[in-house]
């Protein structure tokens, strides 16, 4: 008889996988529609992580970086230009890096998706599972 072992991640390793998703997003985004929900996903994912970062004492991401991530994503396409878009996902890429602290970001997000389908995914996108997750792991709610 084999027990199956639930998946874990810390909080750190879903706010990386939350950032490379969102990076991900953010730059396959193809079409008007997409562009602005990667936009929105990633304003969300950051007020949750500047919140996270504030009350663990967290050194990354820190409120500067935060701080602009919010204020160029909120913008809701009106505004934002292509170089604004490379700065929002080289930034998602370099905190999620940060986060993991070298660790392979590929065999963390498989885990976040092993962790994701355990849940019975409950209508979220990996990415907006994520983000509620980080809240719920952090007692945000």
């Amino acid at each position: 008889m084999s027990v199956a072992i639930p998946v874990r991640l810390t909080l750190a390793e879903s706010g990386a996988v939350a950032l490379a998703e969102a990076a991900r997003r953010l730059n396959n985004a193809d079409n008007t529609s997409k562009f602005l929900s990667a936009l929105d996903d990633n304003h969300r994912l950051w007020m949750t992580l500047a919140e996270v970062a504030r009350t663990a004492a967290w050194a990354v991401p820190d409120r500067r970086l935060a701080h602009y991530v919010m204020a160029t994503s909120c913008k809701a396409g009106c505004g934002v230009h292509d170089g604004d878009v490379e700065a929002l996902i080289d930034i998602n890429r370099d905190v999620s890096a940060r986060l993991v602290r070298g660790r392979s970001i590929d065999s963390i997000r498989r885990r976040a998706e092993l962790a994701w389908r355990e849940s019975g995914r409950t209508g979220a996108t990996l990415e907006r599972w994520l983000i509620q997750e980080i809240a719920r792991k952090a007692h945000l709610h």
